[in-house]
């Protein structure tokens, strides 16, 4: 299985395993968590060229090889884009093409943002029968379905995607058909 070497600093490295679609987000959660740090004020970058990395990014498109060495480093030393402690600016688009802005913390769920940016959405009658809401995201450009209905929307944050404090995001909101039920 592939993983990462995770410098955490004062010689201390975690051997993180990685997925292809794992996020760096995921492997600074789990090196961090092994150790006790706190994650939300840390970022990573690579060890060998010294940039920064996007944690949004999967194992896969981040062009880091198996065993690689990544460090982590603190928050104030990372990519930068926008404070720590600023909101993401969220868009989020609607099948019919429309676009609603709007700035929410890391920790807000899916259902939180389209209550939030377009709660009409939601309303009765806003959907067709038999369909669910829907949000889908492509963090590298391709877009895949991410939560399903308002159960996995409410446990899906901006953060298990890997969106970070300080950027942005676009979600498209569409209505599927919900599973068992009529098409």
């Amino acid at each position: 299985m592939p993983f990462l070497q995770v410098d955490l600093g004062r010689g201390v490295r975690e051997k993180v395993p990685v997925a292809p679609n794992t996020t760096l987000r995921e492997v600074l959660s789990a090196a961090c968590t092994k150790r006790g740090l706190d994650v939300a004020t840390r970022g990573l970058r690579h060890g060998r060229t010294r940039k920064h990395l996007d944690l949004s990014i999967t194992f896969r498109l981040s062009g880091l090889d198996n065993n690689a060495l990544i460090e982590v480093v603190e928050d104030g030393h990372t990519a930068p884009r926008g404070s720590s402690q600023a909101p993401c600016r969220v868009a989020v688009q609607l099948e019919s093409g429309d676009r609603r802005t709007g700035s929410l913390g890391d920790e807000s769920s899916l259902l939180e943002v389209v209550r939030a940016l377009c709660p009409e959405q939601l309303a009765d009658g806003a959907m067709p029968a038999g369909h669910a809401p829907a949000i889908l995201y492509g963090g590298s450009g391709d877009l895949r379905v991410v939560a399903t209905g308002e159960d996995q929307l409410r446990s899906t944050t901006l953060a298990s995607l890997g969106v970070a404090r300080g950027s942005a995001v676009l979600v498209r909101f569409v209505s599927l058909p919900a599973e068992g039920g009529p098409e």
